[in-house]
């Protein structure tokens, strides 16, 4: 697996509702210090519709920041539209990133930029 398919599973996992697989897809070290119902809580409320990759970057052989825009409902009734910012981390366990771990999205990122736009808009 390459960082963009780490990406595109969370995503597309998120987007079916999926908890399990995007809980999955997320980082090592994040799931050893959070659980699947606390993913569930954080995105559970926001309806992806829709997700394009705009840039990827490396920022080390283990880690890559790909910007995404997204599409989304709002507690069902909303439509929001923004960019965000995904940290994609190789890592073989809890805070030991290699190029022979598995590639996993840190889902905070993310949250914290749709937390600023939905801040933003209100």
């Amino acid at each position: 697996m390459i960082p963009i398919d780490a990406l595109n599973g969370f995503m597309n996992s998120w987007k079916n509702n999926n908890w399990t697989t995007m809980f999955d897809y997320a980082q090592i070290t994040w799931k050893s210090k959070h659980n699947l119902e606390l993913l569930k809580m954080w995105f559970g409320s926001k309806d992806l519709i829709s997700f394009e990759v705009l840039t990827i970057k490396k920022v080390s052989d283990v880690c890559f920041d790909i910007t995404v825009k997204v599409k989304y409902l709002l507690r069902v009734s909303t439509l929001k539209e923004t960019k965000v910012t995904a940290r994609v981390i190789c890592e073989t366990d809890p805070y030991e990133p290699s190029i022979h771990g598995r590639w996993g999205v840190n889902p905070e990122g993310i949250l914290r930029n749709l937390n600023l736009e939905e801040r933003r808009l209100k």
